[in-house]
């Protein structure tokens, strides 16, 4: 799949896109409100771009993005992964400037808590930090909220002395820890709820603020249940900021850790194009398997790799159709020379590397059908004794470092193209086994035989249907009948164990 094709595929929703280069490194991230629209626009020619935009463009390989419930989450997203990945293109995001904090300083007698900017000039371990959140003013006013609650200082520990009472205290933002007017365990306890709060445990704190509103209602104390009610909705739009940050933080750091691998999978594939001496790092692989039992219902399977990451939409089956017999090379031959005459027809773009399993035989038979179709394609093929990788035009065998990336990189994609055949074979085995069955059932030629499928269209219907239903069919008995329901009873599943 081209670009341009991946671009209308993309949602109508909010949500950040990261462009990729060749090498599957992120060049650019950027968020959108619609995903489609803001990326197409960099592709649509009556659009005059800036030369970097220009340049970065014509960078572009691939395409990722995450989809978000909002603009405002999709904002604070990109400024999370941008700050992580800094890509080459981003420049607005790399300073300092982050999204609000909480900040508890525990490592006080009597912690105080702020509102912060966590940057690399703010790393205090001992203190606790929530968030990201995403609105300033919402975060600043849920502060207050909570010092109201739990009645938290919030001076600096310079101006903090055990002497005078201040304005907070006078207003009922402070307990005045500093003057004595509350004990250090009280203290820690109410330090501790409001942590907890913070955390996402806020269901009996809520539970509590409701009861006393209702309470405050009743006994006509409007004005007192007005600042719970405001409290309550305070409270919950900071646990649902909270909820939000803690869910992209998740999802951030899942895709750091697949970034991780990827970057990991691409330094395989760019061992494997120097041990192979192929001209472009292998992004596309696709790899091919037979398998038989002494030549029955024999099949072939085609697997294919993107980055190092199984491309699902691209596995195919083949059943085996021209060849008789026992003659792996033969069917071989018949999986490559269908598999790519139908791209040559339908101007697919070609792996950058075909992987059969098998060695010289397999690949010489390989390469000789690829001729007749005049289909250049670099071809490796992997025996299974000794790991050997073979390449045309190379005498010796071709060995990978043991327990190298590149070594086990070569060795799943080997084992999930003999998965994926093995697993068809089972499958068609199976159904051959199921239609047979009913030949073993005495008095039951060839004529009732289809009738009966006829009719039931399946073994497993045969064998679910009534006596009454079986003696329906002309020439079947109430005995016959009996006969078929106990042979397939037994017989059945045996055989489909």
């Amino acid at each position: 799949m081209n670009i341009l094709e991946k671009v209308k595929q993309l949602p109508q929703k909010s949500g950040v896109y990261l462009f990729k280069d060749q090498t599957g490194n992120i060049i650019y991230i950027g968020k959108a409100i619609s995903l489609r629209n803001r990326v197409s626009s960099y592709f649509n020619k009556s659009y005059v771009h800036s030369a970097k935009v220009s340049q970065m463009i014509g960078r572009i390989y691939d395409i990722e993005y995450i989809t978000t419930a909002s603009e405002m989450e999709a904002l604070l997203l990109e400024s999370n992964l941008v700050k992580k990945n800094r890509p080459h293109f981003n420049t607005q995001l790399k300073d300092d400037k982050s999204y609000p904090y909480i900040q508890i300083t525990t490592k006080d007698s009597f912690p105080a808590i702020h509102l912060i900017r966590k940057n690399r000039k703010i790393r205090d371990k001992k203190a606790r930090y929530f968030g990201p959140f995403i609105d300033v003013e919402i975060t600043r006013k849920a502060v207050k909220k909570l010092r109201e609650i739990f009645k938290l200082r919030n001076c600096s520990q310079r101006k903090f002395n055990y002497r005078n009472t201040c304005l907070d205290y006078q207003i009922g933002l402070c307990s005045a820890p500093c003057a004595g007017k509350i004990g250090q365990d009280d203290y820690s306890k109410n330090v501790k709820e409001c942590c907890l709060l913070l955390s996402g445990q806020h269901n009996i704190l809520l539970k509590r603020l409701k009861e006393e509103m209702k309470i405050a209602s009743q006994l006509m104390l409007y004005e007192r249940a007005a600042k719970l009610r405001d409290t309550i909705s305070m409270i919950e739009k900071v646990i649902s900021q909270e909820k939000i940050s803690r869910y992209y933080r998740r999802k951030q750091n899942f895709y750091l850790t697949e970034k991780k691998n990827h970057n990991s999978l691409i330094k395989a594939l760019q061992d494997l194009q120097r041990y192979l001496e192929l001209k472009v790092v292998p992004l596309n692989i696709e790899a091919f398997d037979i398998s038989n039992i002494h030549g029955q219902i024999s099949v072939g399977s085609l697997v294919a790799f993107k980055s190092g990451i199984p491309d699902k939409k691209k596995y195919r089956h083949f059943k085996i159709k021209d060849v008789k017999g026992i003659n792996d090379f033969a069917m071989m031959r018949e999986v490559i020379y269908r598999r790519f005459r139908d791209s040559k027809l339908k101007k697919e773009n070609l792996p950058d590397l075909v992987l059969l399993d098998g060695g010289k035989g397999q690949l010489n038979i390989t390469l000789g059908a690829l001729q007749e179709l005049d289909v250049q394609l670099e071809l490796a093929s992997l025996a299974k004794r000794e790991e050997e990788l073979f390449r045309p035009g190379k005498k010796e065998p071709i060995l990978l470092p043991r327990n190298s990336e590149v070594f086990f990189l070569i060795q799943r994609i080997r084992d999930e193209a003999h998965r994926f055949a093995i697993s068809y074979h089972k499958k068609l085995r199976s159904k051959l086994i199921r239609n047979s069955v009913i030949d073993f059932i005495p008095g039951i030629g060839e004529k009732r035989k289809k009738q009966l499928l006829s009719k039931f269209k399946s073994i497993e219907h045969i064998r679910k249907a009534e006596i009454r239903e079986l003696k329906e069919i002309p020439g079947i008995g109430e005995k016959t009948a009996c006969k078929i329901k106990d042979i397939l009873e037994v017989r059945y599943d045996f055989e489909v164990q």
